[in-house]
């Protein structure tokens, strides 16, 4: 092998940013490349179910959706999540996602649409995620709720999707949804 080609090689490990050896993880990477994207939403006070649905980019798009673990924090009682495939939604107050890479804010935007809160939800699809949060959930405790990121689902594309979230009293749910947008996914 050539001293230019080991030069290449060892280049290609160089982090963009730092240029430090690249070993950084997917979604650090991702954040790097402005793919990773974030929506906060705070339901404010709710004691029923409170439906938040969105739509995956199409085929066309060429964007394939990495759903990460989600992050949530109740106030009060426990809080059961469930993210179900396929579950036709209407309404609801628009959330505009940021993408993590603030540097790249403006030039890298969501391919997801239809992002919404408060949202009414017909209960048809797939359960394809699952969770409870609260003094009674497990694994995860009052303070929130998060499990590695090896435990992504690539979501369908054009597809809606809803997270309902069930509480059993009055509390106020913060829930922080993160995913990346992958292009020419193979499955």
């Amino acid at each position: 092998m050539s001293i230019n080609r080991q030069t290449e090689i060892m280049e290609q490990e160089q982090e963009g940013l730092t240029k430090y050896k690249g070993i950084i993880s997917s979604d650090h990477a991702y954040i790097h490349q402005g793919k990773a994207f974030t929506a906060i939403i705070n339901t404010g006070s709710i004691d029923a179910a409170y439906d938040i649905g969105f739509h995956t980019p199409t085929l066309n798009d060429g964007k394939f959706i990495h759903w990460r673990p989600t992050l949530i924090s109740i106030s009060a009682d426990y809080v059961d999540y469930g993210l179900y495939e396929n579950n036709a939604y209407t309404d609801g107050s628009a959330v505009t996602p940021f993408n993590r890479n603030r540097n790249l804010k403006s030039t890298h935007l969501t391919k997801m649409t239809n992002i919404v809160k408060g949202a009414t939800a017909t209960p048809a699809g797939i359960l394809i995620q699952s969770l409870g949060v609260g003094s009674t959930g497990v694994p995860t405790a009052k303070s929130g709720g998060d499990t590695g990121a090896e435990n992504e689902i690539v979501l369908l594309p054009d597809t809606d999707y809803v997270i309902t979230l069930t509480p059993t009293g009055a509390t106020t749910v913060i829930i922080e949804l993160f995913w990346y947008e992958e292009e020419g996914y193979k499955g």
